[in-house]
Parts: structure tokens; C-alpha cells; sequence
């Protein structure tokens, strides 16, 4: 995930105990849920989109790389990832190598992937820095390569970082102060959470040079959704609207 440049290089993770199983905050079996849906959904997107040239993939925003491995299985790719919550170079366990960087300085050269995933990470990159991380991962794509990946609608009713409801449509001031009320332990400047649209992403991807190839609201099932507000998903589930998040993939024009 992305930080400011004077800011705490760490912090960004959720922590560990927030995952109680209590209400809004998912149990580790359904954290596990999550987890599995979106990997297996971002494999899809990869497995429908990439055109093979380099066989190298990068995951943007990486952390343990557990997920990285996932978003991999049974393409094989050569992946890489990289992370500023990273202390040091590492390998994931099944074999990606991880490295503490950011976005909008990518260690790597011209045209050197075939994909980049960029999964529920575009809201804690600050503005300022949007575009220079857009146009460093459009730089290091082969020329037919794909970004895909992920972004968290912020105007979901239950805001999916914090679990408040209805944070996501506040003005910033006002959001930092009703963070304060957060059970998830992180803490809102070192999350460096944004309320961005799709458009945002898409307007910008573009103005990088970007072909925008789908883009499909996503929703988690009731797997991955805590027990006490079943009842909830069970109504959006019937209504249709109001994605949890959006998933994207943009081509690097051959």
C-alpha cells in the first residue's frame, strides 16, 4: 500500500486482533473466505486478458505476498511484488520476490510484465501521487500488457476499511474524526485512506495511455461476510445495487 513520503513507512495493515468475529469485523475463517473469492476472481480477470510475451507478473501492494501467490496459481508466471510495509527483500512461500518499494517508483525496467495486479490498493495512494503510479506500472507493461485488479466502492453503506457505515461520504476532516469510532485498529493516517470513485481510476488509467477492457461490480459472498449482518447481505444480494467493489482490467495498447 502507499504512503506519503514523511509519513510512518508502516502501519497500513489491518491488525491481527481485529479479525474477532465480531460484529462487523470478519472471524479468520471468514477473512479466509474474502480472501479466496478475491484471488480466485483476479486469476480469472488474468487468465482471460493476458496476451504471454515476458512470462513476469508484479503485484502492487503485495504485503506477505500470500495473496500474490494466489492471484498466480496455475499461470506461470514469475512474480514479483513489492510493498513499502516490506522491511527487506523476501521470497513468499511460493517462490514470488518481495521487495519494499512504491508504486510510483517501480525498480524495474520498460515493458518488463505481462501483468501487474493492483488489488484494493489505488485508495491509499494520496492524490498527488495517482498519476505517477498510473504511468510507472503503464511504463514497465509490455506493450499488450494488463493492470487488473481491485477498488473498494466508498460509497458502500458499510465502508469496508473502517466498518462504519456511510464513512466514505463524509468530507475528509469530518471522516478522520469518526474514525475514532473504528474497531479494525488501524489508524487513519497511516492507512492514508481515500474516498475514490471508479471514474477516478478509469480517467486517470486512461490519461497514462490505458485501454479501459472491462470493468464488473463485485461482491463477496455470504462466506466472507460476518454472521451478524447476514441478513443485510442477504437483501443487497436480492437488490442488485450498490457494489462492495469494482474489478477492472486496463491493456497497455500493442
Amino acid at each position: 500500500m502507499e504512503h506519503t513520503a514523511n509519513a510512518n513507512p508502516r502501519g497500513t495493515r489491518q491488525e491481527i486482533d481485529a479479525l474477532r468475529g465480531t460484529g462487523l469485523l470478519q472471524s479468520r475463517d471468514e477473512w479466509e473466505a474474502r480472501n479466496d473469492e478475491l484471488s480466485a476472481s483476479l486469476n480469472q480477470l488474468i487468465r482471460r486478458y493476458r496476451l504471454a510475451r515476458t512470462d513476469n507478473a508484479l503485484d502492487v501492494g503485495c504485503m506477505s505476498g500470500e495473496l500474490t501467490d494466489r492471484y498466480g496459481e496455475g499461470l506461470n508466471l514469475s512474480w514479483s511484488g513489492i510493498d513499502p510495509d516490506i522491511p527487506e527483500s523476501k521470497i513468499s512461500r511460493n517462490g514470488a520476490r518481495l521487495y519494499p518499494g512504491f508504486g510510483h517508483q517501480l525498480a524495474f525496467p520498460n515493458d518488463h510484465f505481462d501483468c501487474v495486479t493492483f488489488a484494493n490498493v489505488y485508495e491509499h495512494v494520496p492524490p498527488a501521487l495517482r498519476a505517477a503510479t498510473l504511468a510507472e506500472i503503464y511504463r514497465c507493461l509490455t506493450p499488450g500488457g494488463i493492470l487488473v485488479g481491485q477498488l473498494p466502492n466508498p460509497y458502500f453503506p458499510i465502508e469496508s476499511h473502517s466498518r462504519l457505515p456511510f464513512l466514505g461520504v463524509l468530507p475528509r476532516p469530518f471522516q478522520r474524526v469518526y474514525w475514532r469510532l473504528t474497531p479494525t485498529g488501524w489508524d487513519f493516517d497511516k492507512a492514508h485512506f481515500f474516498s475514490v470513485s471508479m471514474n477516478d481510476l478509469k480517467r486517470r488509467a486512461q490519461a497514462c495511455g490505458f485501454e479501459v477492457i472491462a470493468v464488473r461490480n463485485f461482491n463477496y459472498s455470504v462466506r466472507a461476510i460476518p454472521k451478524s449482518v447476514h441478513w443485510l447481505a442477504a437483501i443487497h444480494s436480492r437488490l442488485g445495487i450498490l457494489p462492495w467493489a469494482w474489478q477492472f482490467a486496463f491493456r497497455k495498447p500493442l
